[in-house]
């Protein structure tokens, strides 16, 4: 009888670096505060880690990771020193990293919740009724979320190229620090 011999490609698993959205939330809200609405809202369970040392400061991280729909969540907040990247992501601001296969369609639901008017639920039902105050909340003060684009077009402002570079160099030691610090 012969034996045959199976070689396993890691290559035909795909490569990580596909399956990551970045979402902005420009709101100053206590990150705590802000967790513990994600979580009512998403049935997630983010918990705070230590904090990440990026740029000579700890940036407040909270990880969740969805072992069912295998996607990562990392939220990382801009603590209130001054930073020299990503200017446009102002101190208490705050962006949420996905990262899995379903993560692209996750962040286009949470934007879509973010800035979709919503009809008052009248069923009674307080899950539904706190979810709906949760967001409602939010789009009252108007909390933009801006999902991140990688792959747009260059700009051809020297200047926006520049702050560009910057956020996804930031991005960039972000995911190579959770990475090699085997955060989940």
């Amino acid at each position: 009888m012969k034996k045959q011999i199976y070689k396993l490609d890691l290559d035909d698993f795909g490569d990580d670096g596909e399956d990551l959205a970045y979402l902005f939330f420009h709101t100053t809200v206590p990150g705590y505060v802000f967790v513990d609405d994600l979580n009512h809202l998403y049935e997630l369970s983010l918990r705070r880690l230590d904090d990440l040392p990026l740029e000579g400061d700890g940036w407040p991280l909270y990880t969740y990771r969805d072992s069912l729909q295998m996607v990562d969540y990392y939220l990382i907040e801009r603590p209130a020193g001054p930073a020299s990247t990503a200017p446009h992501w102002a101190p208490g601001h705050k962006m949420m990293i996905l990262k899995g296969e379903q993560a692209l369609n996750d962040a286009e639901h949470i934007i879509a919740d973010f800035s979709t008017p919503l009809a008052h639920p009248n069923t009674g039902n307080p899950a539904e009724e706190e979810r709906y105050n949760i967001l409602t909340s939010y789009q009252q003060a108007f909390t933009p979320v801006t999902l991140y684009d990688i792959n747009a077009p260059a700009p051809t402002s020297k200047k926006v190229l520049r702050e560009r570079s910057e956020l996804e160099h930031l991005l960039t030691t972000i995911i190579d620090l959770l990475d090699l610090s085997g955060i989940e």
